[in-house]
């Protein structure tokens, strides 16, 4: 390998600085650039840090690194030029399970507004601006704006064209087993959601900054803490995680993360919904915003298989084999690494939230499927890509996807599915058509005289266009 001299120059360097950032970063750049070369020099620069970590006397890295040393340079390779991304944390609710008391929801709720740290500065001024002009430059608090709906919809508005995406963790503490620890334990309460919540954030974003509300405040936040530090993992060998607890008076992400909490709130719990007067539709306002919310625990609704919506066209049993098609493909696949299989599930992840809460079951065009892989950190791809890699392939998986020229969504109606089949239908028969015509005319031509199909042993073609003669012919 040419260049050793400069791996022994930088294995030296990264002794004296004590494995120091700046020569994380130079053997970080080298490290790709190598990527792009040959596959055995990043076998061999993984080697020889190994070996450098072990004079280091540090083996358990060492043997991290040894042990996963292959899905580190993918990994590597695959989050490349991938920016931070902070995560602004907030709550909602609290742990007593006593519902009679008033101070007791039934819900309780965690939501991270994500934020890549080149938009940051637009979302600190735009909240900036809105608390001036709103609050008089106080902090916003959703325990401040309370029942006022009109106040509320008037504020998230002012949001909605900030560049930040929504990822919430609901839980119905009424659904959770009397007998089980979650209700006889606070700290193992706070343990099992901080699992979920961190667990969500690290798999997405390698280069991740988590901010909260500042320790001391509140019970979640201190036990929230305690958690990351205990439980901190390097998936690969350069991701970074930083953890930032701060005073949300001056920062105005985690004051947007109380909103939306607060917000959430709205939406799902039983008697702050009865507050609401008719006409807004908080999750209408935020659907654009929100990539992911996950409830615990998880449960089969069976009402979604039952409330008609108001579609005199709505069919149950298109609805049911539906979402189980689309819950088993996740299940299925969401631990997979595969870039491809992740944008899949993302997807359809973000199809099924629109499918189970958006009261008009709307179809979600393809940019703003795309736009929402780009908010959650996933390289661009063209929307070609889009239709053959993630919508494609998610059908060739059995999943039932309908199509319009507005975009896409699962199906909850007979005209939904006839719009699918519609544009297949639009697609193909002019396909083959076009096929049977110029097989005709091969066929008729003093030179050629010959059925290509035939010749070319297709024989799924020869069936296909045996057919369309026939149905051509009756049709006439």
């Amino acid at each position: 390998m040419k260049n050793r001299s400069y791996l022994a120059f930088l294995g030296q360097r990264y002794e004296r600085m004590g494995g120091g950032e700046k020569t994380k970063d130079v053997l970080n750049n080298y490290l790709c650039n190598e990527w792009n070369k040959n596959y055995a020099n990043i076998e061999y620069v993984l080697n020889f840090l190994c070996l450098d970590i072990f004079w280091q006397k540090n083996i358990y890295l060492c043997k991290h690194i040894i042990n996963s040393r292959y899905s580190m340079v993918e990994n590597l390779n695959l989050t490349k030029g991938k920016e931070r991304v902070f995560a602004y944390i907030d709550e909602c609710g609290g742990y007593g399970f006593d519902f009679s008391k008033n101070n007791n929801s039934s819900l309780f709720i965690i939501a991270a507004i994500i934020v890549k740290e080149s938009n940051i500065k637009i979302i600190e001024d735009g909240i900036a601006e809105i608390r001036k002009q709103n609050f008089s430059g106080s902090e916003i608090k959703s325990k401040n704006i309370g029942g006022n709906c009109k106040r509320r919809e008037k504020v998230i508005k002012k949001t909605l064209d900030f560049p930040y995406s929504i990822f919430a963790l609901i839980v119905d503490k009424r659904t959770v087993f009397a007998d089980s620890g979650i209700r006889k334990s606070k700290p193992v309460f706070y343990k099992i959601l901080n699992q979920l919540v961190y667990k969500e954030l690290r798999s997405k974003y390698p280069y991740l900054n988590i901010v909260t509300d500042q320790v001391g405040k509140n019970d979640y936040v201190q036990e929230f803490v305690r958690y990351v530090k205990n439980h901190r993992e390097q998936l690969s060998l350069f991701d970074e995680e930083n953890f930032e607890p701060v005073d949300s008076k001056s920062t105005n992400g985690v004051q947007l993360a109380d909103l939306i909490a607060g917000t959430l709130a709205y939406i799902y719990e039983d008697e702050k919904k009865k507050i609401v007067p008719e006409g807004f539709n908080f999750l209408d306002l935020l659907n654009k915003k929100i990539s992911k919310i996950q409830f615990f625990p998880q449960s089969y609704d069976n009402s979604l298989f039952e409330h008609e919506d108001g579609n005199p066209d709505y069919k149950k049993s298109i609805v049911t084999v539906a979402y189980r098609k689309a819950t088993s493909f996740i299940n299925e696949n969401k631990s997979k690494e595969d870039e491809d299989i992740q944008r899949q599930v993302f997807v359809l992840d973000y199809l099924l939230f629109r499918f189970r809460y958006n009261s008009f079951r709307k179809y979600i065009s393809t940019k703003e499927l795309m736009g929402a892989l780009a908010r959650n950190n996933f390289p661009k791809i063209t929307e070609q890509a889009f239709r053959n890699k993630v919508i494609g392939k998610l059908r060739d998986k059995g999943v039932i996807i309908s199509s319009s020229p507005k975009g896409y969504k699962l199906p909850s109606s007979e005209k939904e599915i006839f719009d699918y089949y519609h544009h297949v239908n639009s697609v193909v028969m002019p396909m083959i058509h076009r096929l049977n015509l110029c097989n005709e005319s091969l066929m008729m031509s003093e030179d050629c005289n010959v059925d290509y199909l035939e010749k070319g042993n297709f024989v799924g073609l020869q069936k296909i266009d045996s057919a369309y003669k026939e149905i051509s012919h009756n049709s006439k």
